[in-house]
């Protein structure tokens, strides 16, 4: 009596090695599907990190913000228009945060501005800067740099930035400039009323940085918005409905 020997086959059935492959590819899909969860979660983390801090050598800690390159702070925008018109109006006959006094700056036709309207020119685009300084150096009174003139300037409002075009935009501003007579005690009140367009420029850097002289980084203290205003004129309120 011969017995027969059972050989196993050498490949599985076919119903058997479709259950394999079909267990192998849910595996390999549930693979991916964590890992693409795992992505997900990670690249939602990091865009959550809008803001940051650093801190500058001199101890300062400062917001970083990663933004498209002409994107401002609304609140940046307005602090321009209100520096260039408490600079611009806000005069004493000393330079401010010194005894010095203030011979202020020649403009046109041998007259002169005080120290901080000049800075406050550097907020102004270029060719704009030259037309409007010697009409600004014609609202200075002579009598201001003998100290029997001051003047100030009061902010009763600012506007929220309008966006006019991808990095431009439009600031509303209403103030009220006073001078004030030193000998007599008399003061004249004179609305400022205007519309501000400014522009977003890069942000200059001083190839010298502390080492610079003082003016040096005033002057790029002055630009460090990367904001520049293109244009003033008057405040109509009735175009703003």
């Amino acid at each position: 009596m011969q017995i027969k020997r059972l050989q196993a086959p050498l490949l599985p059935e076919a119903k058997n090695l479709l259950a394999v492959c079909f267990i192998c590819l849910t595996v390999f899909n549930s693979l991916i599907f964590v890992l693409t969860l795992f992505t997900a979660f990670r690249v939602n983390r990091i865009a959550e990190r809008k803001t940051t801090f650093a801190q500058l050598v001199n101890g300062e800690t400062i917001y970083v913000s990663e933004q498209e390159r002409h994107w401002r702070y609304p609140s940046v925008i307005q602090k321009v228009v209100s520096d260039w018109t408490t600079l611009t109006f806000n005069w004493e006959e000393k330079i401010p945060g010194t005894n010095e006094p203030d011979q202020g700056v020649r403009v046109g036709n041998n007259k002169r501005i005080p120290t901080n309207a000049w800075f406050a020119s550097l907020l102004l685009e270029s060719e704009f800067a030259k037309a409007s300084l010697p009409k600004v150096a014609e609202l200075v009174p002579p009598a201001l740099f003998s100290g029997q003139i001051r003047s100030t300037t009061i902010v009763s409002y600012l506007s929220e930035p309008r966006e006019i075009r991808p990095g431009e935009w439009e600031v509303d501003l209403v103030a009220t400039r006073v001078l004030i007579d030193r000998t007599t005690g008399k003061d004249e009140r004179i609305p400022f009323n205007r519309t501000f367009t400014l522009q977003a420029v890069e942000v200059p850097r001083s190839p010298l940085g502390a080492d610079a002289p003082l003016v040096e980084r005033k002057i790029y203290e002055m630009r460090a918005a990367g904001l520049q205003i293109t244009r003033i004129v008057e405040f109509n309120p009735q175009q703003q409905r």
